[in-house]
């Protein structure tokens, strides 16, 4: 009999705040298995943020179906040696159970029983996604925005053809104070958990040991051991740096990569509200991490 799937994991954020980083620490735990970014949820919830029209009557057109057919050429590149698709359906509940069940065969086939999923932009579907998900829990990664605006426009700038027109401040403030948004809205509802980037680089162990406890599996000394990519990584993805040598914050490129002039109007876009909160509430958090599970008990009756 095969083992039931334990946990089902989602990790979001804005481009460039370390859900890459986050991801690598987590596969290395040995009942976890993770995929490359499926973008699975953006096809059939909304690819800018925006939901469906048809989503809010419970459908779908079944694009969602195109990511696991991606995903299959890389887990299982050998024809017929993989699980079968699963059909068109036009119920939206009916494809995200189907999306639930092929993740659970290829995380079986694995030997796990914990599969990971990381596609930053689910952070815009996070409250419906988790929804969706059996046994679900999404990892928001939160990280300083001025940091990730300048590390979007340097990444865009090494990759022109790749990120165009990502290198002006205003496309990466938009989407941080987006993802910041998103994930207020998310953590009014039980499941989610927020992790800090610069924190878990400054204090890998302290902050995984208390992830993985909101995660219910054991931390392993291994995850801190992590240097390969474990195959989650597309060959095209040259962005994505592997990790190696010790754990540490990434360098900010704020200062260096823009004038006083950019840098004022970086600081004046960015919505710093929720994340001053995050900062407060973090400090405090047993193990580095704030779980929306224990915001909501908390809570005064009213």
């Amino acid at each position: 009999m095969l083992n039931p799937i334990h946990r089902r994991l989602f990790i979001g954020g804005c481009s460039r705040s370390g859900t890459t980083f986050l991801q690598r620490l987590l596969a290395g735990h040995s009942r976890v298995h993770t995929f490359p970014e499926t973008g699975v949820f953006l096809r059939a919830l909304g690819m800018r943020g925006t939901v469906l029209p048809w989503v809010h009557l419970g459908l779908t057109t079944g694009k969602e179906r195109k990511a696991l057919v991606r995903l299959l050429e890389h887990a299982a590149p050998d024809p017929g040696s993989g699980p079968p698709l699963p059909p068109r359906r036009i119920l939206l509940r009916s494809s995200a159970d189907d999306i639930v069940c092929f993740l659970d065969v290829l995380t079986r086939a694995a030997g796990k029983d914990v599969w990971l999923e990381k596609t930053p932009r689910h952070i815009l579907h996070a409250a419906r996604i988790r929804r969706l998900v059996p046994q679900a829990i999404f990892i928001h990664v939160v990280r300083n925005g001025r940091d990730v605006v300048a590390s979007i426009v340097d990444r865009a700038r090494r990759f022109p053809n790749r990120f165009k027109g990502q290198d002006d401040p205003a496309y990466g403030i938009r989407q941080w104070n987006r993802s910041m948004r998103a994930t207020e809205v998310a953590m009014k509802e039980p499941g989610h958990v927020i992790v800090r980037y610069e924190v878990l680089a400054s204090e890998p162990e302290e902050t995984l040991r208390g992830l993985c406890a909101h995660l219910g599996i054991g931390f392993e000394k291994g995850m801190l051991d992590a240097p390969t990519t474990g195959g989650f990584i597309l060959e095209e993805e040259r962005w994505k740096a592997p990790l190696s040598g010790p754990i540490r914050p990434a360098a900010s490129k704020f200062q260096d990569l823009f004038d006083e002039d950019t840098r004022r109007r970086i600081n004046e876009g960015l919505d710093t509200r929720f994340h001053g909160e995050l900062e407060e509430r973090l400090g405090s958090a047993p193990g580095k991490v704030w779980s929306s599970d224990e915001s909501i008990r908390r809570k005064p009756k009213e």
